[in-house]
């Protein structure tokens, strides 16, 4: 592999961004590196043990850094323009065996997580490499199937999640299962559909299911995508979905139908649901949308609402966000809604994570489903977590009071 040239300034978004340059390290980057590469929880998810003093980080820099085909300093375009370009990360691209392919990796200083830096990091790398590196054609990341973090910030900047790798690298003396991610050199850079999306959250709402919904029931009833990751079957007849839809839902104590607030309809594109347990403190959560309704924000706003409605407060976005908003108002003695994913369904961890549930682990080989044992990722909401802030408060608390 063979870099040819210097990566350019990033230009600002439309969405308002954090921005981000790229630039080579030098010796004096010493001490904003060891801000990061002395912390254990920036270390926590690498190879590496935090350094404890800056002599070893100083011959990392100068042997390996230095040197590296393509690794890049993250600066803060806000601070280089104003003659500030201490970096607060790092970026590279690392050769594999095969020259088509190399490996990304990046780490931010914790005072600057959460704000997007490794995401716009990670989108101007991918931006750049295809032209300096000589043959590349796929750029691949490997992320500890724990480390949620990480993965939104690929998925954020255009990686496709392709699988888990099980038992594949060994990291600090446990063997690891990793979620393999790749950027191909015919992938589209544009993430503005994202970006829109995040700053116009969709609106739901909420209302019972009736026996007339059963024609737009069977539209993600019938889909094998949409049924992949549920433990039901395509329905192939509205026969048999009539029955389920007359037996299950109609009579379930909390079953709604998802409905798009701006459509001016009533035609459900999803539907959310919260099972009671044997313990009457604890529910959980399901949901599933049609597939024509994937990627905007709709299961999220869902998932908000009822949480919302259980603990009694009107919350102003989708599906998930108005299943929770509601459901703790409606159901006594509910204290806790969560919600089992399969450990490979990112989207819908993402769903959940952006409606305000907390990870709380993996149940490794928790249940069975379709033929297979299944790890399961667990999220939860309890009543005492704060609910989402978002705008339509007012339309969540008229839903409530419907009930």
């Amino acid at each position: 592999m063979e870099t040819r040239q210097e990566p350019q300034a990033v230009a600002p978004t439309a969405s308002g961004g954090v921005e981000v340059t790229l630039r080579r390290f030098e010796l004096s980057d010493l001490d904003a590196m060891m801000a990061w590469a002395s912390d254990p929880e920036v270390a926590a998810f690498c190879r590496w043990e935090p350094y404890d003093s800056t002599d070893h980080l100083l011959a990392y820099l100068r042997d390996t850094v230095l040197p590296h085909p393509w690794i890049r300093a993250i600066c803060l375009a806000a601070a280089a323009a104003g003659d500030d370009d201490r970096p607060v990360g790092a970026v590279s691209v690392t050769p594999t065996a095969d020259a088509c392919r190399g490996e990304l990796g990046y780490v931010v200083a914790r005072a600057h997580w959460g704000k997007g830096v490794a995401t716009a990091a990670a989108r101007r790398a991918v931006a750049a490499v295809f032209g300096e590196v000589e043959g590349l054609e796929r750029v691949e990341a490997l992320v500890d199937v724990r480390n949620a973090a990480s993965q939104r910030v690929l998925e954020k900047a255009g990686f496709r999640r392709e699988d888990v790798l099980r038992k594949y690298r060994v990291i600090k003396g446990d063997v690891k299962d990793m979620v393999i991610y790749s950027f191909v050199s015919t992938d589209s850079l544009t993430t503005a559909g994202r970006e829109e999306e995040e700053a116009h959250p969709m609106e739901v709402t909420l209302r019972r299911f009736e026996l007339s919904d059963l024609d737009a029931m069977m539209a993600w009833a019938s889909d094998p995508e949409v049924a992949a990751f549920c433990r039901w079957e395509p329905y192939e007849s509205t026969d048999h979905l009539l029955a389920y839809l007359r037996d299950t839902v109609l009579p379930h104590p909390w079953f709604r139908a998802i409905c798009l607030a701006a459509a001016g309809d009533e035609r459900p594109v999803g539907q959310v649901s919260v099972w009671p347990y044997a313990d009457e403190g604890g529910q959980e959560l399901g949901y599933v949308l049609a597939r024509a309704h994937w990627g905007k924000g709709v299961a999220t706003a869902a998932v908000r609402r009822v949480v919302a409605t259980v603990f009694g407060e009107g919350v102003a976005t989708a599906a998930a966000r108005r299943a929770v908003a509601a459901v703790f108002g409606e159901v006594e003695g509910l204290e806790r809604v969560e919600a089992l994913v399969d450990v490979k369904n990112a989207a819908s961890q993402r769903v959940l994570e952006k409606a305000g549930f907390r990870r709380e682990g993996v149940l490794r080989r928790h249940y069975w489903h379709k033929g297979r044992v299944r790890d399961l990722v667990m999220f939860s909401f309890i009543s005492s977590n704060p609910l989402p802030n978002t705008a339509g408060s007012k339309a969540a608390k008229s839903e409530t009071a419907k009930g």
